[in-house]
């Protein structure tokens, strides 16, 4: 068993033990439904804006890192095209349409990636602070933008509820992701443009900060999905599980691969990327498509499986690479 294949199960293995307390705990009544909006709001109201700024205002910038992540964010836009067209021919609900999207689109670069970049380059290696940063500016922040957007939009049309640019715009630039995106933005730029003072203590007091609410998020996330695990019907899941497979681990890899080789990124920087794209479908993207109306308990049996397949598709991708 290589390296990857042990990571990816070791975080598989976790994820399902976590999802299957969970189911345990709502079948002897500890929890039920009711309890579904207060995990999803601890997420988006409380971790994410803390990771948000969190991750801005810790990851190195480097000039030379900038054209891989015009890269994958070229092939995010893509993969959300197809998904989005594919929904269509289907003749897919809004709220089903929002859920593949950004189930297409978006990978779990944050949980899964970082500890697969490691067990391939090493923790501490130039390729895994490479992957940080694709990892933050490629996926995780254009997601906590243009994923809840998405996700806002298609729910919104799901409710049956008239949309309106403005009010929608207002409510979104006034939640704690974006506030804390612009307010990290603030603080990264004092710090490395104006050379505020205490740069250092900050990073070293806000690094054990952000570690342990890296793993609150993990938890929250995990649990969130377990609550939402419903069965559904394999006549309408397959389907759907075979199109955001074939869309966001074949196709955003591939995307991601053919760019950087066009553009003549080195092999390194293609190859982390890839590697990054080529991730299971994101858990938060669940806990976001059912926190903004759209289908959260189809997202949660599609993220289950994907991680699963991934088992297979990801360490297959790195032989490839190698």
């Amino acid at each position: 068993m290589n390296a990857v294949t042990f990571t990816m199960i070791a975080y598989i293995v976790m994820f399902l033990l976590i999802v299957g307390v969970m189911q345990l705990l709502k079948l002897r009544g500890i929890f039920n439904d009711s309890h579904q909006p207060v995990f999803d709001r601890m997420v988006t109201e409380f971790a994410l804006p803390a990771i948000v700024f969190g991750l801005v205002t810790t990851t190195t910038i480097r000039a030379e890192w900038i054209l891989p992540v015009i890269i994958v964010n070229i092939a995010v836009v893509l993969a959300m095209i197809a998904a989005f067209w594919c929904c269509r021919l289907l003749k897919l609900s809004p709220g089903t349409t929002g859920t593949i999207v950004i189930l297409s689109a978006w990978g779990s670069t944050y949980t899964v990636g970082a500890p697969v970049l490691g067990a391939v380059f090493g923790l501490a290696s130039e390729e895994a602070a490479l992957g940080n940063f694709i990892g933050v500016f490629g996926f995780a922040l254009p997601f906590f933008t243009i994923g809840i957007l998405v996700a806002g939009y298609f729910g919104l049309h799901e409710r049956g509820e008239e949309f309106s640019l403005f009010p929608f715009l207002k409510n979104y630039f006034g939640s704690p992701v974006f506030l804390a995106f612009w307010l990290g933005l603030i603080v990264a730029l004092l710090f490395e443009v104006f050379g505020l003072p205490g740069a250092d203590i900050y990073e070293d007091v806000f690094t054990d900060f952000f570690v342990v609410i890296q793993h609150a998020l993990n938890l929250l996330v995990w649990i969130a999905i377990g609550l939402l695990l419903r069965p559904v019907p394999a006549r309408r899941f397959l389907p759907l599980l075979v199109l955001v497979t074939v869309i966001g681990l074949i196709l955003v890899p591939a995307l991601v691969f053919a760019g950087g080789y066009l553009a003549g990124l080195p092999v390194v920087q293609r190859s982390v990327a890839v590697i990054l794209s080529a991730m299971p479908s994101g858990a938060i993207a669940g806990v976001i498509a059912d926190r903004y109306g759209c289908d959260g308990k189809l997202a949660a049996a599609l993220i289950i499986c994907t991680y699963l397949i991934s088992i297979v598709t990801l360490p297959m991708v790195v032989t490839m690479l190698r």
